[in-house]
């Protein structure tokens, strides 16, 4: 089932990727050491489509390393505290399930390192 998702994903960043161009690395950093994407609220603020977020730097590697991992790991959506931050989370949260990725496989944290980004990474 899983190898069906990521192909999924896959067709979708590649067929998104010929309608809008990718974005430019100055809205996400990866930190190779951790395996953390960052997604910045500058990024996120851009109309979205199914395409465009399975597009996106760090979720498209944070579920492409998702898929890949054991059995049991968890992509941790850590966000910044607050409404708003709460709100971002969720919403990603809802665009990532649209996209078939089981919810038991998401798990929501407040506290993110910056009040403009969400840290996505696999534990």
């Amino acid at each position: 089932m899983r190898t069906f998702w990521s192909i999924l994903l896959l067709f979708i960043a590649a067929s998104s990727q010929a309608v809008e161009p990718a974005p430019t690395a100055t809205f996400i950093e990866s930190s190779p050491a951790s395996s953390q994407q960052l997604l910045s609220a500058e990024l996120w603020a851009r109309p979205r489509s199914g395409a465009s977020v399975a597009a996106m730097p760090a979720v498209r590697e944070s579920v492409r390393t998702l898929l890949a991992a054991p059995a049991g790991s968890k992509l941790v959506i850590r966000y910044p505290g607050g409404e708003e931050g709460s709100l971002w989370a969720e919403e990603l949260h809802v665009w990532l399930i649209s996209l078939g990725i089981d919810t038991e496989l998401m798990d929501l944290r407040p506290g993110s390192a910056e009040p403009d980004q969400i840290e996505l990474y696999i534990e």
